[in-house]
């Protein structure tokens, strides 16, 4: 089973998650879990230093974090603020609505 997890809330609330993805990366049968990050969420995650290393720890070959561009560029952030681990995306929606029609199962935090 393919995942893909949208955080596009100003607020984003890390123990909810960390939690979604340990408990997702449980499950036998999942092949892959990807967190995508748009809207006010990116300056979320930019401030969240601890969820930041928290997101370091969980990253393996299933776990992929996407962070759109529209965003960065709407809050004049640079590649460089972005997480090593991040890949950056142009646009958060479609890169959720590809993962969509390849099958992943979409859910909204």
């Amino acid at each position: 089973m393919k995942y893909v997890i949208q955080t596009s809330n100003g607020t984003i609330n890390p123990g909810l998650l960390m939690s979604v993805i340990k408990n997702i990366s449980a499950i036998s049968e999942t092949e892959e879990i990807n967190v995508v990050v748009f809207g006010p969420a990116v300056v979320s995650l930019l401030h969240h230093s601890q969820l930041k290393e928290q997101l370091r720890t969980v990253l393996n070959e299933k776990v992929n974090i996407f962070v759109c561009r529209n965003a960065m560029n709407m809050f004049e952030l640079k590649d460089g603020d972005i997480p090593d681990y991040a890949k950056i995306v142009p646009a958060g929606v479609e890169k959720i609505a590809k993962l969509s029609k390849e099958g992943c199962a979409y859910i909204a935090l």
